[in-house]
């Protein structure tokens, strides 16, 4: 090979390795969990903890220009551990693909057992605490203090410390099935009439239940807004 094309083909390397930057496993972890932090939070009123606990590089080199990560996979719920799928563009050009392994943790302040709660007991505020802890196993169900006035007792036995997992627990609904309601007619958020009616299903706040005009016999689909109170858009 000529001097010519060496030296040629060593300016072509020095000029690739210009253009070229690197990035540390610490930083794209860093920027991932981040960004999942920030999905999360958009959905959930907790404070929301992700780490990315690996990456298969120390570093990664990328080509010179603006780095963004987009989660591609994974980001539509909250998984305890999960693998998320990240692309990497540069300057809003794809370069690669990780599949990279999260821990995330979800901290609320819910009520746990203060001590042994047996079966069929009451569940009031002397037979619980109130905790800070990660809820991202029972997102779903967990109970906040607010819960405390509500009449609930345990459909199983609680260990002390353990959370109290609404699905074991019995409440008295806030509307009860074939029980008196007042239903809120309401039209562009404003309250146009009100009448009594009849609950056609348990619900507590928040649940969409069938209710019965008592006069004219004609149902219609509401959201609880309270107890006996049944909210009815027109």
């Amino acid at each position: 090979m000529s001097r010519f094309l060496i030296t040629a083909l060593i300016m072509m390397i020095a000029g690739m390795s210009v253009q070229a930057q690197t990035v540390t496993s610490a930083e794209i972890k860093s920027q991932i969990a981040s960004q999942l932090e920030n999905i999360y939070k958009k959905n959930i009123n907790a404070e929301v903890e992700v780490k990315i606990t690996a990456t298969p590089f120390a570093e990664l080199q990328l080509p010179d220009g603006e780095v963004t990560y987009k989660v591609v996979q994974g980001a539509d719920k909250i998984v305890p551990r999960d693998i998320k799928r990240v692309d990497i563009y540069v300057n809003n050009a794809f370069v690669r693909t990780l599949n990279l392994p999260a821990q995330t943790s979800v901290y609320k302040e819910v009520l746990v057992a203060a001590d042994f709660i047996n079966r069929e007991q009451a569940i009031t505020r002397e037979a619980t605490l109130v905790k800070r802890i990660d809820v991202s196993q029972k997102i779903d169900y967990i109970l906040p203090e607010k819960m405390l006035s509500k009449e609930m007792s345990a459909k199983k036995a609680f260990q002390k410390g353990e959370i109290i997992d609404k699905r074991f627990v019995k409440m008295k609904p806030d509307v009860a099935r074939n029980g008196d309601v007042r239903i809120f007619f309401v039209s562009n958020g404003a309250v146009m009439i009100s009448i009594d009616g009849t609950a056609m299903a348990d619900g507590m706040t928040g649940d969409y239940i069938n209710v019965e005009n008592r006069n004219y016999k004609k149902v219609y689909t509401g959201k609880v807004i309270g107890e006996n109170r049944v909210l009815v858009n027109i």
